[in-house]
């Protein structure tokens, strides 16, 4: 009896080791996966605030959406590829040391995943909202929606 109980004693512990590793194995793939996308995201906002285009471009999909709600409470017009391109043309760059991107968050199911990132230029600070999809094995920004601070 007593070495019956040792033995499934043995079994749970061995059983607990199994998941406690299969966890572990799963964060780190998650982690592996955020980390992709956080490479796409700081990849197109950062070369958005350099005015780089052809670095910017390759992390957005051909039918991108994006937009927002701009400072005076209306909708912004819908900027495709080629009108962000000319926008970039207008802006002054700003420098990497002067840019604060945060990720705040991203949520992943499956091949998709949406993220909040912190933006803007020092006076003006916005969040956008981005969603990504996974598609031929790469993540690719599909849509994104800002919305400014407001006023204090």
């Amino acid at each position: 009896m007593k070495y019956s109980l040792q033995f499934i004693g043995l079994i749970f512990c061995l059983l607990g080791t199994i998941q406690v590793g299969k966890s572990q194995i799963v964060e780190q793939k998650d982690t592996t996966v955020e980390a992709a996308v956080q490479e796409v995201i700081l990849g197109y906002i950062t070369n958005f605030f350099l005015n780089d285009y052809e670095k910017m471009e390759v992390h957005l999909h051909e039918r991108l959406s994006k937009r927002g709600v701009l400072q005076n409470g209306q909708l912004s017009e819908d900027f495709s590829k080629e009108k962000l391109k000319a926008l970039l043309k207008t802006n002054r760059p700003l420098p990497l040391e002067y840019q604060k991107n945060e990720i705040t968050r991203i949520e992943i199911y499956g091949n998709v995943a949406t993220a909040i990132l912190e933006t803007g230029y020092p006076s003006v600070r916005w969040t956008e909202y981005i969603h990504l999809a996974k598609l031929e094995g790469k993540w690719i920004i599909m849509d994104v929606f800002w919305s400014f601070y407001e006023e204090k």
